[in-house]
C-alpha cells in the first residue's frame, strides 16, 4: 500500500500545485444537523448548502494521482481490474464526440478508478475533451453526520465529475449517512462510526447510489367517432311512396391511443474512494444502481360513432336504414421499462483500525415495470331503422410494455480485498 498522504498535506499540495481558492468560505467545524434538511455537497454552487472551494487539474493522470486508485493496487496479490471498458479506440470514430459520450465516460472511470493501462490509448482524447477540469473540494476540521440530515454528494449534470472532501475528522452519528451520487474522494485523518444499532440492520453509514430513471409518460387517448347523420323521411304520392326514406350514415371509427413512452434507464453507481488513517466502529458500505423508469401506459382507443338513424316512414314508404356504428379505435401500446442502473465501486482504505468491522451490500437498480396497454375503444351503436345497422367492433387492447432488466452489481473493496 502506498504511503497515505494526510489531509494537511494533501490540502498545501493542492494550493500550491493546483491553485486551491475558496476554502476560506467553509466552516471548519461542521454538524449536520445545524441545517435544516440533507446538507447537499456539490461542484454546482446553486444546490450547494455549503459554497464549494475549486482546484484545476490540467491532466487525467494529474487527477488519478490526486483522488484515484493507484495502478499499484491491481494486479498479483491485489485487485482483479473490474471497470466495464471501451469500444477498442479509433481516433476517426471519436473525432467529433463530446467529453460525455458514452467510451469517453467509460474511459474516464476505469482510468481513475482502475488499471490504467488498459485504457492508456484514451489519454490523449480524455486530456482533450475532459480537461483542464475544475474540481469541487469541501475541507474543515470536523463533521458530524447526523440521522435526520445526510451529507449528500451530487454533481451538476450527473456525467460523474468528482467532488473531493478532506476534513480532519469525520463523525457519523447513529442512522447517519454520507450519500454519494456521483464519483467522490473522501480523506480524513480519523473516520468514527457511533453505532449502536443492531449490526445487521441495513442503515449504512457510506451510500453509493446512482440515479433513478424517470418513468415515461403516458399515451394520449384516441378521439371518439363521431356520430352518423339520420335519414330523411320517405315522400308519399297519393297512392304511392314517391320517394324512399334514406339511409342514416354510418359512424365513424375512433382513432386509436398512443402509445406510452419508454422508462429510463436508471443511472449507474459511481466510485467513490475513501481514505482514513485511522477507522473506529461497523463501517457499512453500500453500493446500487439507480432503479429504472416505469414505462408509461398507453393510451385508450376512442369509441366509434353511433350511427344514424334512418329516414322514418311514412303511410306508403317504409322507413331508411339504420347506419352501422364505427368500430372502436385500438388501446396504445404500453411503454418499456428503464433497466436497473450498475452499482458502483467503493474503496475503502486505511492505515489503522480500532474496534472497527465492515460489512458490504452490493446491488443492481432494479428494472422499472412496463406500462399498461391502453383499452380498446368500444364499437358505436348501430342506427335504428327498417333495418337497424351493424354495431361497430371493439377496438383491441393495447399490449403491455416489457419490464427492465435489473442492473449489474457492484463491488466494495477494503484495502484491496473484495467483500
Amino acid at each position: 500500500m502506498n504511503k497515505m498522504k494526510t489531509v494537511n498535506e494533501t490540502l498545501a499540495e493542492l494550493r500550491e500545485h493546483y491553485h486551491l481558492t475558496g476554502t476560506g468560505r467553509q466552516p471548519k467545524q461542521l454538524n449536520t444537523s445545524d441545517f435544516d434538511g440533507p446538507v447537499i455537497f456539490s461542484n454546482d454552487p446553486i444546490i450547494a448548502t455549503v459554497p464549494p472551494a475549486f482546484f484545476t487539474v490540467q491532466t487525467i493522470q494529474e487527477l488519478k494521482e490526486l483522488g484515484g486508485v493507484p495502478d499499484s493496487e491491481y494486479g498479483p496479490g491485489g485487485m482483479e481490474p473490474h471497470h466495464p471498458l471501451p469500444e477498442p479506440y479509433s481516433a476517426e470514430r471519436l473525432a467529433n464526440v463530446t467529453g460525455n459520450h458514452a467510451d469517453i465516460c467509460k474511459a474516464f472511470r476505469a482510468y481513475i478508478y482502475g488499471y490504467s493501462p488498459l485504457v492508456k490509448d484514451y489519454e490523449d482524447i480524455l486530456n482533450a475533451k475532459r480537461f483542464p477540469m475544475k474540481i469541487a473540494l469541501y475541507s474543515g476540521e470536523d463533521i458530524v453526520i447526523t440521522a435526520s440530515n445526510p451529507l449528500i454528494i451530487k454533481s451538476k449534470e450527473s456525467h460523474g465529475e468528482p467532488v473531493g472532501i478532506n476534513f480532519n475528522k469525520i463523525t457519523i452519528q447513529p442512522g447517519g449517512r454520507i450519500i454519494s451520487f456521483t464519483n467522490c474522494r473522501i480523506q480524513a485523518n480519523e473516520i468514527i462510526i457511533v453505532d449502536t444499532w443492531h449490526k445487521n440492520n441495513n442503515n449504512s453509514n457510506f451510500v453509493d447510489i446512482g440515479g433513478n430513471g424517470g418513468n415515461g409518460g403516458s399515451g394520449n387517448n384516441g378521439s371518439n367517432g363521431k356520430d352518423g347523420s339520420n335519414g330523411n323521411p320517405g315522400k308519399d304520392n297519393k297512392y304511392s311512396c314517391a320517394m324512399e326514406a334514406t339511409s342514416g350514415t354510418a359512424g365513424s371509427s375512433g382513432t386509436d391511443g398512443a402509445s406510452g413512452s419508454d422508462g429510463e434507464k436508471g443511472e449507474d453507481a459511481g466510485d467513490v474512494n475513501i481514505t482514513t488513517g485511522i477507522i473506529k466502529g461497523f463501517v457499512k458500505l453500500w453500493t446500487q444502481g439507480g432503479n429504472g423508469g416505469s414505462g408509461g401506459d398507453g393510451g385508450n382507443g376512442g369509441n366509434g360513432g353511433n350511427g344514424g338513424n334512418g329516414g322514418g316512414s311514412t303511410r306508403e314508404c317504409r322507413a331508411g336504414y339504420g347506419g352501422s356504428g364505427g368500430n372502436g379505435g385500438n388501446g396504445g401500446a404500453g411503454g418499456n421499462a428503464g433497466a436497473g442502473g450498475n452499482g458502483g465501486n467503493i474503496y475503502f482504505t486505511y492505515v489503522k483500525e480500532e474496534d472497527a468491522d465492515f460489512k458490504a451490500y452490493v446491488l443492481g437498480g432494479e428494472g422499472g415495470n412496463g406500462g399498461n396497454g391502453g383499452i380498446g375503444g368500444v364499437g358505436g351503436v348501430g342506427g335504428s331503422g327498417y333495418s337497424s345497422g351493424n354495431t361497430g367492433k371493439n377496438g383491441t387492447p393495447g399490449s403491455a410494455g416489457t419490464a427492465g432488466k435489473a442492473g449489474a452489481v457492484g463491488t466494495i473493496y477494503v484495502n484491496g480485498k473484495k467483500q
